[in-house]
């Protein structure tokens, strides 16, 4: 019997190694390597075998390998095959030929759902707003959960200002307040707040990113503003972003014009273009800025 686990890391990972325990098999995850796996898997004079089998890391031809050795076990032996984020033709292999278990990692409410559950999970008592502020940071659910262990070993209610100065996990780079500093002329705050991004170790070029993709889904509202009357559903819906981001994009886009929008857009192009030639992304991120005040 073949069992395989994508999906989320974190949680296919955890899924796997309760299914190693439900069989008995100790939690060892083997590499790709035909030879181990087929020894694992083989039995001994003490019982059926098994394995469990990264395939994380496995390149097609490592895969082709094994995957003649998993097709020649008999039905007795048990693999657990861990492979998050498997290839297409991987995929279609595991779909056909083991009992396919996929954990999609949560989004968006989803998210903040699945932290309350894992609170209440690990008995931890707080306010939704924790849930909330967990949920909404962009970190991969096991740094999350991390952090909720953490929690756990703390005496005393869980308040949302506690658990923001415990947690070590920054909240999500944000272009809001820098969009919204530079384009009401606070050029001295906006500067303040690009160090401060800086100073965390984030790249130039991933805040221009970060500083373009807002303006495009800005512009992509404004449009849309145009031809009809777009609520908080609507735009989250059109951008496929969270409600709390389409609610603030939107209140951003109401406020723009088409001549506005446009020459952002280009300032920034132009400083991503000037960033990824050579010059010093910094400055062209602080000559960016400068030119969203429109």
């Amino acid at each position: 019997m073949i069992i395989s686990f994508t999906g989320d890391p974190f949680l296919a990972r955890r899924a796997a190694r309760a299914e190693a325990e439900l069989r008995g098999l100790e939690w060892r995850l083997l590499p790709p390597d035909p030879v181990q796996v087929r020894q694992a898997a083989g039995g001994s004079l003490f019982g059926p075998g098994g394995a469990v089998v990264d395939l994380r890391e496995a390149g097609d031809a490592e895969w082709k390998e094994l995957r003649a050795v998993l097709e020649e076990l008999p039905e007795e032996a048990v693999v657990l095959i861990y492979d998050p984020k498997p290839t297409a033709a991987r995929s279609r292999w595991l779909g056909k030929h083991s009992e396919k278990r996929d954990f999609p990692t949560p989004r968006y409410g989803e998210k903040v759902r699945w932290v309350a559950g894992e609170m209440k999970r690990m008995g931890l008592a707080a306010p939704a707003a924790v849930a909330r502020y967990l949920g909404e940071l962009e970190a991969d659910l096991e740094a999350i959960h991390a952090e909720l262990e953490k929690l756990a070993l703390l005496e005393g209610p869980l308040t949302l200002e506690r658990v923001k100065a415990v947690v070590a996990l920054e909240p999500p780079l944000s272009s809001f307040d820098l969009v919204d500093a530079a384009a009401a002329g606070r050029f001295e705050k906006a500067l303040k707040l690009l160090a401060g991004l800086l100073e965390r170790g984030e790249e130039p070029l991933r805040i221009l990113g970060a500083l373009s993709k807002h303006y495009t889904r800005a512009t992509t509202l404004w449009a849309g503003l145009q031809e009809r009357s777009l609520n908080e559903k609507d735009a989250a819906a059109l951008l496929k972003v969270h409600p709390f981001a389409a609610r603030k994009l939107l209140a951003f886009a109401r406020r723009q014009d088409e001549d506005r929008l446009l020459r952002a857009l280009d300032a920034l192009a132009e400083a991503e273009r000037d960033a990824k030639t050579g010059r010093d992304p910094v400055l062209a991120l602080t000559r960016a800025l400068l030119a969203l005040r429109g």
